[in-house]
């Protein structure tokens, strides 16, 4: 006779395939809004090139048939997702190789900004929310809400620009100083991306350790001289971090898709860089390729984000 708590439960299973169908039709809805948004937006790519003089008629003839634009839309639609099916996100209008490629060779530059931005947020984010709820100074505390509530609020845009003007009239011509230059690079980009990204960390630590900090358990190891250290810290800290976990897993995926700004500010190489080209441009394949790999990142991270708080949580897997 098998005991009843080492008997298998299907809930948590049927709550994970549950999320990983969510996503799978998330995903299909993101990219069906894409190819039909960049087409009620975008215009005909082809007369694009034409007009720039980039293609003859008889070329600009030839590059529509290949590219399918001479189709009833859903049968360009069925092409479409066939073609993504098989990783063939179709080729560059302007430079004719394959988009697969195009993107792949951006990605490397906005992975590593995205992982450095990541881990800036989760570090800046622990901190500022544990000093606000932890700190036995009020002064502190209110500072620390104040930077998580500025991380929330300010867009990347004005806080890229004023980092980088802060660091030229600080830093530039000061000897010993670190390169502009080179902290344009990477380090200034993941403190303003990780910055941006930190309130919600932030607060979400902030919530969890303040209820924890009112627990009678904690109270109580308090009222019995318990010494107020890292270990209780730790204690009361520990239930706040599920779901910053999950918080973090998605903020992982809208760092990853979410570079344009930052990587504009900084002229910095990367998906987002290309992406704006592109539409500047008018490289309708290229474009498309990007924004439906933004949308399958960030559809992968709301999956991942429930799968561990499901993992994490006994609590949820009940009532899944």
């Amino acid at each position: 006779m098998v005991p009843p708590s080492d008997r298998f439960e299907p809930g948590p299973l049927a709550a994970i395939i549950r999320r990983i169908l969510e996503g799978l039709l998330t995903a299909w809805a993101a990219v069906s809004l894409t190819f039909f948004a960049l087409r009620a937006t975008g215009g005909d790519p082809v007369a694009n090139l034409l007009a720039q003089g980039l293609a003859s008629p008889d070329q600009a003839a030839t590059l529509r048939h290949t590219l399918g634009l001479d189709l009833p839309l859903w049968t360009q639609y069925i092409r479409f997702l066939v073609g993504l099916l098989r990783g063939d996100l179709g080729v560059s209008l302007y430079t004719s190789r394959n988009v697969s490629i195009v993107i792949g060779e951006q990605i490397p530059p906005t992975a590593a900004l995205a992982s450095a931005g990541l881990a800036v947020a989760l570090i800046l984010g622990l901190l500022l929310g544990v000093t606000a709820a932890w700190s036995r100074r009020k002064s502190v505390g209110d500072l620390a809400s104040v930077l998580s509530s500025l991380a929330l609020t300010l867009p990347v845009a004005v806080t890229g620009v004023a980092s980088i003007v802060i660091l030229n009239v600080f830093f530039h011509n000061s000897p010993g100083a670190p390169s502009v230059a080179g902290l344009q690079q990477l380090a200034l980009p993941a403190l303003v991306l990780g910055f941006a990204s930190s309130g919600g960390i932030a607060r979400l630590v902030q919530t969890g350790l303040a209820e924890s900090l009112a627990r009678p358990y904690v109270l109580a190891a308090k009222a019995r001289g318990f010494a107020v250290g890292f270990r209780l810290l730790w204690h009361a800290l520990r239930p706040a971090l599920p779901p910053v976990v999950s918080l973090t897993a998605l903020e992982a995926s809208f760092l990853f898709s979410g570079t344009v700004v930052t990587e504009t500010v900084f002229s910095r190489p990367g998906l987002g860089r290309l992406l704006v080209a592109s539409i500047l441009r008018g490289d309708f394949p290229v474009a498309q390729g990007i924004v439906v790999l933004a949308a399958l990142l960030y559809t992968a991270g709301h999956v991942l984000a429930d799968l561990l708080a499901l993992a994490i949580d006994p609590r949820l897997r009940r009532q899944a």
